[in-house]
């Protein structure tokens, strides 16, 4: 079964299972979903939920959902699909062996990844590689510099050489090219790496008098990278999206379990609750550049966007080169004087762009139930049996308290307050034309028992500052997932103090914090 094309009539099959404690039946999932396709965000006005005004529903710079889901990416990647292991009676790895240590980009390295990796440089310095673009405008086999889009291959079972589409993107994980914003970004951390590699052969090493051995200096490259991107993850992007309060907990306690969960249950909470409520974030369309070589795009739909990919549409890449983003759209210091066409991603919340409700997005209908990520979003939760999220609440309050961290919530009111205040007004939002009719007793029934997708999208609406941040028990569920960024990152090993010394000779002696930073100062060619 193809991870985008999960069956209705399979999840529900399964309701009953231990594993499977919401007693919401097919209709009730359906409604659910169809709320959230018909509170769309919009660009130019909230939609109405919690009576936002004119604007308020903007959130962090667009540039961080998609740095977000390439830190996603690097946390979790999952052996096989929920449930489609029931047969063999196993259950999904995490084939990730270490967090935040940009596994998604190196992969097993090049023994393992061979076809992520350019091997012409015989001296340890091999780069990851990198696509130029094609002309605007037309497909064609010329490529324009800059090297900014993901390496790109064709392929054909009658002739390998033969002349077609770009079915094949080479590159270790291949959700990084699920949509070409994400795509591009991948790119540009691939050539932060090959800065960094490239330095290996002069930077002179501490303790050494000399440059790195040829066979110590990916490594290190990549331990460079590894470092400088949870620098950036712990201090450009957790306090945009991380409650204050919840992030200083994390700070000022190491070592803080604060959900009381396994680490297998904690990567699925991250995968199927934080990360699927983060599509929220998504716009409906976005300006990626202010014209390049005469070529003016204006403002690109969401839906081109996720189809530019070797993974949907590989008629359409390699990347035209006026799709080139300018990243000065999508990232930026706080105070920053700012272009009018700046890219801001809506804030958190119960509602999906347009662009989501596609079937581009996520397949998992029947009939004309709706497409698109909501409804996919659901169903994967439901397959993997996440459980109460009011034993969540429990089970979190518990694990704080018995390590003397204060509680960020009222445990005993947290669920219903949520519940009950979201839910009203998210009825509230989307008109009754718009929505499947549903009794009140089954409409209690959802509220009383939310998945945690939707609870967390309304938490962070009514604890998050109106969708500014998740709330607090998404707070904990991010700070637990992303660990290892608070962990101190003074050098403890030889390899450690060279990637320090060598991310010193490559982008200067004071550490990069932050993306606007590490965009100015790595070189695209």
């Amino acid at each position: 079964m193809s991870h985008r094309d999960l069956e209705i009539d399979d999840v529900f099959a399964a309701t009953g299972d231990t594993s499977q404690p919401s007693p919401l039946t097919e209709e009730m999932t359906v409604y659910l979903a169809t709320l959230l396709n018909n509170n769309n965000s919009t660009t130019n006005a909230s939609k109405g939920f919690l009576n936002q005004a004119q604007g308020a529903h903007l959130g962090v710079p667009a540039g961080y959902s998609y740095l977000f889901q390439l830190a996603g990416h690097d946390l979790v990647f999952s052996s096989l699909v929920p449930r489609a292991f029931d047969d063999i009676g196993g259950r999904s790895q995490n084939l990730r062996q270490e967090k935040l240590a940009l596994e998604t980009l190196f992969g097993g390295g090049p023994i393992v990844c061979p076809h992520a990796f350019d091997m012409q440089h015989q001296d340890g310095t091999h780069r990851l590689r990198l696509g130029k673009f094609r002309p605007a405008g037309r497909m064609s086999d010329d490529r324009l510099s800059p090297s900014a889009d993901l390496p790109r291959n064709r392929y054909s079972a009658d002739s390998p050489d033969a002349d077609g589409p770009f079915t094949d993107v080479l590159i270790p994980d291949s959700r990084n090219d699920d949509n070409n914003i994400l795509a591009q970004l991948t790119a540009f951390f691939h050539a932060v790496y090959n800065t960094l590699v490239a330095h290996t052969a002069t930077a002179q090493m501490p303790g050494t008098g000399g440059p790195i051995p040829p066979h110590h200096r990916a490594r290190v490259a990549r331990l460079a990278t590894a470092r400088l991107y949870r620098r950036v993850l712990r201090h450009d992007l957790l306090p945009r999206i991380m409650p204050a309060n919840v992030l200083a907990l994390f700070d000022a306690n190491a070592g803080l379990d604060p959900l009381g969960r396994t680490p297998s249950e904690t990567n699925d909470l991250f995968a199927y609750g934080i990360a699927r409520m983060a599509h929220s974030m998504v716009r409906p369309e976005y300006m990626l550049n202010n014209g390049v070589d005469g070529h003016d795009l204006g403002e690109v739909d969401l839906r081109k966007i996720i189809n530019h990919s070797s993974l949907h549409e590989p008629g359409m890449v390699p990347t035209p080169i006026d799709w080139k983003i300018d990243w000065a759209l999508f990232f930026t210091a706080p105070g920053a004087q700012l272009p009018n066409n700046f890219n801001w991603a809506i804030r958190f919340g119960p509602h999906t762009a347009d662009g989501m409700t596609l079937a581009t997005a996520g397949k998992p209908t029947k009939g004309s139930y709706p497409a698109g990520t909501a409804m996919r979003d659901l169903l994967r939760e439901k397959w993997i049996g996440l459980g109460r999220v009011q034993d969540l609440i429990q089970s979190a309050a518990a694990a704080l308290t018995a390590q003397g961290v204060a509680v960020p919530f009222d445990a005993a009111t947290h669920y219903n307050r949520i519940a009950t205040t979201g839910m009203a007004a998210l009825e509230a939002a989307v008109r009754p034309g718009h929505k499947p009719p549903m009794s009140d007793a089954d409409k209690a029934t959802i509220t009383a028992n939310l998945p945690l997708v939707t609870f967390l999208a309304l938490e962070a609406q009514i604890d998050g500052n109106n969708g500014a941040t998740y709330g607090p028990l998404g707070g904990l569920i991010l700070g637990a997932a992303f660990a290892p960024v608070f962990g101190d990152d003074t050098p403890s090993s030889t390899d450690a103090h060279f990637a320090q010394a060598l991310e010193i000779a490559a982008y200067g002696s004071t550490p990069i914090r932050d993306m606007p930073t590490l965009v100015a100062a790595t070189p695209i060619t």
